[in-house]
């Protein structure tokens, strides 16, 4: 107990020992940089429809947080897509005027970063040039434009805005070649490939590999909810694997929330239940994801 106590006192006369002030480096000049407030305005658009891009207009409105506190020279309001910060794109320059209200379409969007599909999202943001001219970047290419829990403090506020697009079905996307994730009843072999058909703008077909006579397995989609159904019909003259399990059919329980298209990984998720003339397998997940 004494070392203990001894060691301690020594190592507190150390350390006292080895605090001089002119040890201590110079605090760095404190920088006073006005503090930006971001709002959606409500006339705007909240979400980007991607197959309506033509009609969206989003409409920010770009002011200083703290009013009586000395403004910037300027501030840009600009945008990135995808959360890429290597390709930063101005909205509006030289706003002066707070509160101003910028607007910018999908047209224009398209103009900035060409194609824009389901499952992108754009991040807007202002580059601020102080009175003295030093300009600090909304998005710069490292580190954080702000401190840790800047957006939290003062009743919340709001420096930067994401807009994102609505997740929607593309028939386009759920056609071609499709790879195996995984199949609980074994019939699809994980890493081969399905050719997914278009039947129309909500349903494709493919099929089963391991029947005689295959007959199309043909899909339906909400195009709201994205899920998707499978009403019973009949997929071959039997099992090749087991010849005696005639006229196999197949069908989803609308129950199950993993019967669904993913959009944003062009995936598809499907319970298929299977049953023959000789009785039923229940449900057994099926997971493709679209062909790189």
């Amino acid at each position: 107990m004494k070392k203990i106590i001894t060691y301690s006192l020594l190592a507190a006369i150390m350390l006292l020992s080895a605090c001089q002030k002119t040890d201590n480096p110079k605090i760095p000049t404190l920088t006073r940089v006005p503090v930006p407030s971001l709002l959606k305005d409500a006339s705007g658009t909240e979400t980007i429809v991607v197959s309506d891009i033509a009609n969206f207009v989003g409409k920010v409105s770009v002011d200083v947080f703290f009013k009586t506190d000395t403004p910037p020279q300027k501030m840009d309001l600009v945008i990135i897509k995808n959360g890429d910060k290597s390709s930063v794109k101005v909205l509006q320059a030289n706003i002066t005027t707070y509160p101003t209200v910028v607007s910018f379409t999908g047209p224009q969007l398209i103009a900035l970063f060409g194609t824009v599909e389901t499952c992108d999202f754009f991040t807007v943001g202002v580059n601020i040039t102080t009175q003295s001219g030093t300009i600090y970047e909304a998005f710069p290419a490292v580190g954080n434009p702000y401190g840790a829990g800047v957006s939290g403090q003062y009743g919340g506020v709001q420096t930067s805005l994401t807009y994102n697009t609505k997740v929607e079905y593309e028939p386009a996307v759920y056609s071609g070649n499709f790879i195996v994730v995984s199949d609980e009843f074994g019939d699809f072999v994980a890493g081969t490939t399905v050719v997914l058909t278009t039947i129309n703008a909500t349903q494709f077909s493919f099929l089963q590999p391991a029947v005689e006579n295959p007959i199309p397995i043909k899909v339906t989609i909400d195009p709201v909810s994205l899920k998707v159904s499978i009403v019973k019909q009949k997929i071959g003259d039997y099992f090749l694997w087991e010849p005696s399990y005639t006229n196999p059919t197949v069908l989803t329980l609308s129950s199950n929330p993993d019967n669904r298209v993913i959009p944003c990984t062009q995936t598809v998720s499907i319970y298929l239940d299977y049953a023959v003339d000789q009785g039923s397998f229940g449900e057994n997940l099926l997971v493709l994801k679209k062909q790189e």
